[in-house]
């Protein structure tokens, strides 16, 4: 069975990889209590560079990065379903889709997007996939330029079918100054939350609106219209976008969690084939919480946590939740995201310093048959 990433990997610039001591790992600390099926051998650790994604022999011939703030970094931001394959959306470089029958798994870019600014999340809306991009160092005098026409764009269409990105969404669709940066869009319920951030008269400012519909984006000389617009208060804002409670999570989640002690608290980004976007739940307990990602579709729940603890049920009656430790990271690095496809976990992990992000990169495992 061929691997995953080889495929991909294959078409970037494979840098010369300096040798980085990332020390002794340590044993990942056991969420719900009772010990986790060690997992089968890595088929491939990734890195990330400015320039594609390259393997490693082993983590330690990760060549070292500098921090910076985890918008700027080459890092994965986001996960989704897209035209129905599993998929990452790499901060700085593009989407990475996994591939089908019908198309090889492959990473799709435009450095005139992707290569000056926060490439932030994932967006199915109508059919069709978008992605939201903003410059977070808009205000520091470091700000490095987009191409020619890109400064101003916050969502961007994607084509599965080509591959390619087509700029969708400008702040000025938005009714919002030009120069605005969508900084946060979220679905609560039925209705959708953005942030804009923008400069007036020397002052940082913030727009914020609801609406009800969101379009996927328009043709080159069309106008938009956003259905039951309105701007609203930071206070209500911060209300609206309010993390769901752990309660009102799906079903399938709270039951292949069902192990852990309450005392334990988390939070979980949650997504689905079908959901606009990903979705937050927190439980509130004891001490930090842990995070963690999960993925519910009809045929099976998966939940990882930044430790490496992963959860796997099939969704019918008679089956078992079963659980697998990922190898071991050292101290400073997380797991943070995965997708699944078929028998392949795609993880992935960073190193991480307060709000600043080092290395980063994928991990591919072929999961055991016995978890499978």
């Amino acid at each position: 069975m061929k691997h995953l990433l080889p495929l991909i990997v294959a078409t970037t610039v494979l840098l010369s990889a300096g040798c980085a001591n990332r020390g002794n790992p340590e044993t990942a600390p056991d969420t719900n209590g009772t010990k986790a099926e060690p997992a089968a051998s890595p088929s491939g650790w990734y890195y990330f560079s400015d320039s594609g994604i390259h393997p490693a022999q082993n983590p330690a011939e990760i060549p070292p990065r500098t921090f910076v703030p985890w918008t700027e970094a080459v890092r994965v931001s986001d996960m989704a379903i897209v035209g129905g394959v599993p998929a990452f959306l790499i901060n700085r470089l593009g989407l990475m889709t996994t591939g089908s029958d019908n198309a090889p798994p492959a990473l799709h870019t435009d450095a005139a997007l992707f290569s000056s600014a926060t490439a932030a999340g994932i967006y199915n809306i109508a059919n069709k996939t978008s992605v939201r991009l903003y410059r977070n160092s808009f205000f520091t005098g470091t700000r490095t330029a987009g191409a020619e026409g890109t400064d101003s764009v916050c969502m961007a269409r994607f084509e599965p079918g080509t591959g390619t990105f087509t700029p969708s969404l400008t702040a000025a669709d938005f009714g919002l100054p030009p120069d605005a940066q969508c900084v946060t869009l979220d679905r609560i319920g039925s209705m959708w939350y953005a942030a804009f951030k923008y400069e007036q008269k020397s002052k940082v400012q913030f727009s914020y609106l609801e609406f009800e519909t969101f379009p996927a984006g328009k043709a080159p000389g069309e106008n938009v219209e956003f259905t039951g617009t309105e701007k609203i208060s930071s206070e209500t804002y911060q209300k609206s976008v309010t993390p769901f409670r752990y309660r009102d999570a799906p079903e399938s989640i709270v039951s292949i969690l069902s192990g852990i002690p309450a005392t334990v608290g988390f939070t979980l980004r949650v997504y689905a084939p079908l959901s606009h976007s990903t979705e937050t739940y927190v439980r509130i307990g004891e001490g930090t919480p842990v995070d963690g990602t999960a993925f519910v579709s009809d045929e099976r729940t998966a939940v990882l946590f930044a430790d490496g603890t992963f959860y796997l049920r099939n969704n019918d009656s008679s089956a078992k939740v079963q659980t697998l430790q990922l190898p071991p990271l050292s101290n400073g690095y997380v797991y943070t995201s995965f997708v699944l496809s078929s028998k392949k976990l795609l993880v992935s992990w960073e190193e991480q310093r307060f709000f600043e992000t080092g290395r980063a990169g994928l991990l591919e495992i072929l999961l055991p048959d016995a978890i499978y």
